[in-house]
């Protein structure tokens, strides 16, 4: 029974005292020794018992002498007990000029179990040990139990007698500390006065992730731990100097791999308009580890990139068909181009809408190009092939042709007169005198006379061997090389359709795969 019970006792018994004095009219007033003073102090049976109230006081801070004998939750119980230990004050260290210090906190980090890296939520789970160490003088026990080499160890009921550092997690969406019957805390202290606490923990946390390079992105996902309550000028934390982070041997991912970690230690500057804490201002300590992941591409080649490479080559198939094949090409460019579509959007539905351009959107966009082009190919053929007039091209080349079939020139004016054949007949015979040895040629040449604003056709006949006379009967005039007539070659529709079918099962697959050599360069090399 405390002291103020006692008196309460007495004076309900209507006790008093040797000198008359009826204890209800005592005032109590409790002194900082634990002692009791009661008043009236005027004789010396008061002394007496303020005498032996004190020593029942001091008394209730219960002794360490015997602390081999006792057992050991009672030996915590009395080193614990309210008059030697505050569990609400942080313990406070010295340095070596004696001059007071934060007190240091060193983490440790293992983690055994990461799943759930969800792209669309921008989240992971972790699951691990997370140790916490720290020294606290006034827990230290060697010069009570100087024979004791090994640490007094205990669950939550330890740590709840305790003073325990606050570590919360920055970046977490939610946390939680593992068990099954009881929470799997460990609390250690060591003779010294080291406190190792172990708890196991699963975190859901925030991993802000970067699409760009989807699906060839490397992640980084950090976790933060920060101290809530104190600041830097009464804690500050610090990673260990040996494996601070480490991962179990037996850790594995689904759709990443593992390439690393890095870890850090900062400091953040928390005030009215960065609130992170409890309290609004001040310098607070922070570590974090960084998690360093790769995307797995076999899956999305196998899945997306082949099929798709396959889809848009099925789509020059069209290119080995008639331009009056319209149902066959058609249906053909169409199927294509919705089976891609619908490919890319099972693809891109386990993706994170994003405001910029990943590198499975350029593909995609490109190879939509690609096939959509092939269709816009075909209806060009088609309406050339449907065209009645032929092309008068002055060469049979690419330029002329390409020229001529956008630009189609249907009429032409040469000599004066209006042209309105498109051909040239033309007969040659040949006869062979034998007696002088002379190659007689008749060439009979078709041309148009104009009589009366009308065109009349007469054949005439010239021979060279009139020719030849009245050219010896000219003496004295050199012979002038007269420049050949300028003609043009005659290309039908259907010609320039199956010409441009040609061409374009050389250029599409050329420029496909000049895109594909761009396209992964740039995902391994930037």
């Amino acid at each position: 029974m405390d002291i103020l019970g006692i008196l309460t006792l007495v004076s309900c018994l209507g006790l008093t005292t040797a000198s008359g004095v009826h204890l209800s009219d005592i005032q109590q007033n409790l002194v900082a020794n634990g002692s009791v003073m009661l008043a009236p102090l005027n004789n010396s049976d008061a002394y007496s018992v303020s005498i032996n109230l004190s020593q029942s006081t001091v008394n209730n801070c219960p002794s360490l002498e015997n602390a081999r004998s006792i057992a050991q939750m009672e030996f915590l119980t009395r080193l614990t007990a309210g008059c030697r230990y505050d569990r609400m004050v942080p313990p406070t260290v010295y340095n070596k000029d004696g001059e007071e210090k934060p007190l240091d906190i060193y983490a440790r980090f293992y983690i055994y179990v990461m799943k759930n890296l969800d792209s669309s939520d921008l989240q992971f789970m972790v699951q691990g040990l997370l140790q916490l160490r720290y020294e606290d003088p006034r827990l230290a026990f060697s010069s009570y139990l100087p024979n004791q080499r090994q640490p007094i160890m205990g669950e939550s009921e330890l740590k709840k007698m305790l003073w325990v550092p606050h570590i919360f997690l920055t970046n977490e969406e939610a946390s939680s500390v593992l068990g099954t019957s009881a929470k799997d805390e460990l609390t250690s202290i060591y003779p010294n006065g080291t406190v190792l606490i172990t708890t196991r923990l699963q975190a859901t946390l925030y991993c802000w992730m970067n699409f760009k390079k989807f699906p060839f992105d490397e992640q980084k996902c950090t976790t933060i731990l920060e101290s809530w309550m104190y600041n830097t000028s009464l804690v500050e934390l610090h990673w260990e100097t040996v494996k601070p982070v480490s991962f179990d041997k037996q850790l594995q991912l689904t759709e990443y791999n593992l390439i690393g970690s890095l870890y850090n230690e900062s400091i953040r500057v928390s005030n009215g308009s960065f609130m992170t804490h409890g309290s609004l201002e001040g310098n607070y300590s922070i570590i974090s580890f960084t998690v360093l992941l790769t995307r797995e591409v076999g899956y999305y080649v196998i899945d997306y990139f082949l099929p798709s490479i396959m889809i848009v080559t099925i789509s020059w198939v069209s290119f080995w068909l008639q331009a009056d094949q319209t149902p066959a090409r058609t249906t053909l460019g169409c199927t294509t181009l919705l089976s891609f579509i619908t490919l890319s959007l099972s693809q891109e539905n386990d993706l994170m809408k994003v405001s910029y351009v990943t590198m499975s959107e350029v593909w995609f966009l490109v190879c939509t190009i690609f096939i959509f082009g092939s269709l816009v190919e075909f209806a060009f053929v088609n309406t050339i092939w449907r065209r009645n007039n032929d092309l008068q091209l002055k060469k049979r080349t690419t330029k002329y042709i390409v020229k001529n079939t956008f630009v189609p020139k249907r009429h032409r004016h040469r000599h004066g007169y209006k042209r309105t054949d498109s051909t040239i007949s033309t007969m040659s015979s040949t006869s062979m005198d034998k007696s002088c040895g002379r190659e007689n040629t008749v060439i009979t040449i078709e041309t148009p006379i104009i009589i009366g604003g009308s065109f009349s056709r007469e054949d005439s006949a010239i021979s060279l061997d009139e020719q030849d006379e009245s050219s010896n009967a000219s003496s004295g005039d050199s012979t002038k090389e007269k420049p050949a007539p300028q003609t043009f070659a005659t290309m039908t529709p259907k010609e320039v359709s199956l010409w441009i079918d040609r061409k374009m099962r050389f250029v599409f697959p050329l420029s496909f795969i000049v895109f594909n050599a761009l396209f992964w360069t740039l995902v391994y090399c930037l």
